[in-house]
């Protein structure tokens, strides 16, 4: 079989045969362990608002990271909470790595809620006047009271939200 043809199989069929190849070296080895996808949301405040944590793109998580850990490792004000930070963007920099394009699914809160996309730019969320964020922090439409149009039924997904 030459290369364009093995390129051409579905991804299952040419996994089936790298494994039947490589069999003697696999079998032996333990399945390495792959990271579950945080359960709840984190928040990363922001001048304004908030970012959802599972909206950002890896390479943004893995620098606000840097810069929480610096901050914990200061002794400042914020020590506590950004070491606290810090350890909360670790979980989703460890899950983002392997599924860096992954909608997340989990809970904000009390609520269940399917994130958007990763994004460069994500959507910055209002909080509320008492300081929490206004239900999942959805950004309420401007010069309007009321809920915006439902989905329609043609995307409605797979029934999990996505």
């Amino acid at each position: 079989m030459k290369r364009d043809e093995f390129a051409s199989l579905p991804v299952s069929i040419a996994l089936g045969l790298i494994y039947d190849m490589a069999r003697a070296k696999l079998e032996p080895m333990p399945r390495p362990a792959v990271p579950m996808a945080p359960k709840f949301d984190g928040r990363l405040p922001r001048k304004g608002g908030f970012f959802w944590l599972s909206e950002m793109l890896l390479q943004d998580l893995e620098w606000w990271h840097s810069k929480k850990q610096e901050s914990a490792a200061s002794g400042g004000e914020w020590a506590e909470k950004d070491g606290k930070l810090a350890a909360t963007l670790a979980k989703w920099i460890e899950w983002r790595k392997l599924f860096p394009s992954e909608r997340w699914r989990g809970k904000r809160g009390d609520d269940w809620a399917t994130a958007e996309a990763p994004s460069r730019e994500p959507q910055l969320r209002q909080w509320d006047p008492k300081g929490s964020p206004k239900g999942n922090g959805a950004k309420a439409p401007q010069g309007s009271s009321r809920r915006g149009p439902e989905r329609p039924p043609e995307d409605e997904g797979d029934g999990y939200g996505f």
